[in-house]
């Protein structure tokens, strides 16, 4: 059992501080007080002892299915009998006269030098089973004395949320709790020798319980509302209007080498018309994780960034190439600075708050542009046959200066000092948002995207502390490199046009969630493909994807399962009925990709499978054979379309079944068959069925 000293105290603290950028959970507010007392029988070195226990918390009256349940502030009150609290302080007779340290209010009656911690072991009872709570330790302090002959140690935490994954009952129990206990103050620094007991519940009650909805069902009236479908409550007014180009020399495109760099790579090529304007007025939300090489742990964060985007625009052209655009510009990023709780040192409770401030090049000299660099790599179109360079990859790319600034702290309640001017020193902090190829499938900049900051360096702290300088600890606990965000943006809200804007701001980022994940099959039995009223179909009695999904929350809806198909028992009938079979099975060419996203019409997930090429051997008769390719395919303008590029299955996703509603899917001109019916290049298959049934089941929902 480890016990706190202040300066550990301290250090904890400022560590929560770098990884505390936003909060997981909201409370709802609908809430019921929990009051439980029951009697504990200690056992250790000392002998045998009867213990009290009282819990103290609130529990929301409902939840909903894949939407955080968060308790709030437990506190508990541990009553040791006076032969208990001898024993300890026999243990060291000189720490009998220790002053004793305590966050209670004065009293007359001064409290026992005495402290310790309490691991209390809490089961979480839900319709998937049960499991650990996962509840912190309790770092213990004595109370002034009531009287009564017992003296009573309190302590408070905050335990992790609890996201349900279907509905039913979900509930809290107490069972076995371990305490340590020594005399004197833990947080003064003196090593002491500890008293370690373990103790038994006399009884195991429901300390509290909520009844969990689906999450389409409505809300009762009166009843709480649910939770954030976010990592990050968002605030109101960060969504603001910025200059436009030329307007404000403070808001403009940065010529500092590192914030220049994204303009480096790729090189444009020859042949694009370059423009300039006002540029398009954004904001962005986004939310995700930013991940603290030292302390090993990840917090939740929340940007809103105001964009100038498109202010200088390098484009190809539609006829005659090259297949590029290349879109300039500049933005603020505002931080969300919400408090966050975290376990210092393996079980101290930490809450604290940490924002970053954007700022402008330190090279400058306070004249230059306060703005971050944005660029936006995108095809000029991605469903036509341009000639000469093309953008393979599409992505953004942003840069900025910041700096980070810690603000409010506690530990284990008791408020922490930093100041008003705790910060680092400016550092540069580059993201890269990945689009999509032809293969995984593409987006445009305004759909939203994943954005990954690598090799994130923390600076040293200054200005940290009111009486005494907390800096250097700061430094010691998070500066470095090695640091990384993974980040997930909404819908780009056009503000001035109010396109694509939720509220007059930007939208929250759709994400998912993914269970059981794993290796899965998802198996359609018959699929086919051909053209209604021509009889021309290629049809088999099974085809089977094979995925692999990560288990998780919170996850992009870009590549969120990678995997292959086969096609088994298959044949081509001809447009004048001659039917030829397939020798084998039909194999996949190339990776396939699963993406998600949600149905603005219905609301329910929708489920796209990108990078689908088909390979099939016929048999033509007179031993003769053919290779059958399926895919799509891309023409120019004056030019059928004879390129071929991966296709895709799309449709919806419910009860583990995928359902396909449309495709992109046609005979490739790489084909070597003439079959009638398969000569058309230009023309998607107008009849198909493919309804892909998930084993193990999948729920895939969002968040």
């Amino acid at each position: 059992m480890h016990r706190m000293f202040r300066g550990a105290a301290r250090l904890a603290a400022v560590a929560g501080l770098a990884v505390s950028g936003g909060a997981l959970v909201a409370v709802p507010p609908a809430i019921a007080g929990i009051g439980f007392d029951t009697g504990l029988v200690c056992s250790g070195k000392s002998g045998t002892h009867d213990v009290a226990l009282r819990i103290e918390t609130t529990v929301p009256s409902a939840g909903a299915v894949g939407q955080p349940v968060q308790l709030g502030t437990i506190k508990i009150d541990v009553g040791l009998p006076p032969e208990l609290v001898k024993e300890v302080s026999a243990a060291s007779p000189a720490w009998a006269s220790t002053p004793p340290a305590t966050s209670a209010s004065p009293s007359s009656t001064p409290s026992p030098a005495l402290g310790g911690v309490a691991e209390i072991q809490v089961a979480l009872h839900g319709p998937g089973g049960d499991r650990r709570a996962g509840w912190p330790a309790f770092a213990l302090a004595a109370t002034p004395s009531r009287g009564e002959g017992a003296v009573h140690l309190t302590g408070s935490g905050v335990a992790p949320p609890v996201v349900p994954e279907a509905p039913g009952e979900l509930s809290w129990s107490a069972g076995a709790v371990d305490l340590s206990l020594v005399p004197g103050d833990a947080a003064t620094g003196k090593e002491a020798p500890e008293l370690a007991l373990h103790c038994a519940a006399e009884k195991a009650p429901v300390l509290g319980s909520l009844r969990v909805r689906r999450a389409n069902e409505p809300v009762i009236p009166g009843a709480s509302s649910a939770a954030p479908r976010q990592p990050t409550a968002f605030p109101e007014g960060l969504c603001k209007l910025i200059p436009a180009r030329g307007q404000d020399p403070r808001y403009a495109i940065s010529d500092d080498p590192e914030l220049a760099k994204i303009f480096e790579s790729p090189t444009n090529p020859d042949g694009l018309n370059a423009d300039t304007g006002d540029g398009l007025m954004y904001c962005v939300k986004a939310t995700g994780f930013f991940n603290i090489k030292k302390v090993g742990n990840a917090a939740p964060v929340a940007f809103e960034n105001n964009v100038r985007a498109l202010t200088e625009s390098y484009m190809g052209n539609i006829f005659f190439g090259p297949n590029w655009t290349d879109f300039r510009g500049y933005f603020i990023n505002r931080t969300y600075p919400t408090p966050a709780t975290m376990l210092g040192f393996g079980f101290m409770p930490t809450r604290a708050v940490a924002e970053a401030v954007q700022v402008g090049s330190p090279r400058g000299g306070g004249t230059g542009p306060i703005t971050g660099n944005m660029r936006i790599l995108q095809q000029l179109s991605t469903e036509l046959d341009i000639s000469g360079p093309t953008v393979d990859r599409q992505q953004l790319k942003a840069s900025a200066y910041v700096r980070i600034k810690a603000g409010k702290a506690e530990v284990n309640g008791v408020p922490l000092d930093l100041g008003t001017k705790c910060m680092t020193s400016p550092t540069s902090l580059s993201a890269t948002g990945f689009m999509g190829t032809l293969r995984t499938g593409t987006t445009q900049y305004e759909s939203g995207q994943p954005l990954i900051a690598q090799n994130v360096t923390i600076p040293s702290f200054s200005g940290c502390g009111v009486t005494e300088d907390l800096s250097p600890i700061l430094t010691a606990s998070v500066s470095g490199a090695g640091n990384y965000a993974n980040l997930e943006s909404g819908l780009w809200c056009e503000v001035t046009t109010g396109n694509r804007c939720v509220d007059g701001a930007g939208a929250f980022p759709q994400t998912f969630t993914v269970a059981p994940g794993g290796v899965v099959t998802a198996v359609a039995k018959p699929f086919t493909l051909g053209y209604a009223g021509d009889n021309a179909e290629f049809r088999c009695e099974s085809a089977t994807m094979r995925l692999d999904l990560e288990r998780g929350r919170w996850q992009s809806r870009f590549r969120l399962g990678k995997g292959d198909m086969s096609l088994h028992g298959c044949e081509v009938e001809a447009s004048d009925g001659t039917v030829h079979p397939v020798r084998g099975e039909v194999t996949q060419d190339g990776s396939l990709w699963l993406n998600m996203t949600i149905d603005a019409a219905t609301g329910r997930p929708a489920m796209r499978i990108n990078g689908v090429v088909l390979d099939a051997t016929v048999d033509v008769g007179g031993g003769g054979r053919c290779t059958l390719r399926i895919s799509h395919n891309l023409g120019g303008i004056f030019l059928p379309g004879q390129r071929e590029v991966p296709g895709l299955l799309e449709g919806s996703y419910d009860n583990g079944t995928f359902s396909m509603n449309s495709h992109t899917l046609k005979p490739s001109g790489k084909s070597t068959c003439e079959i009638p019916g398969f000569t058309d290049f230009l023309s998607v298959f107008n009849s198909y069925k493919g309804d892909f049934v998930f084993h193990p089941t999948q729920r895939i929902t969002s968040p």
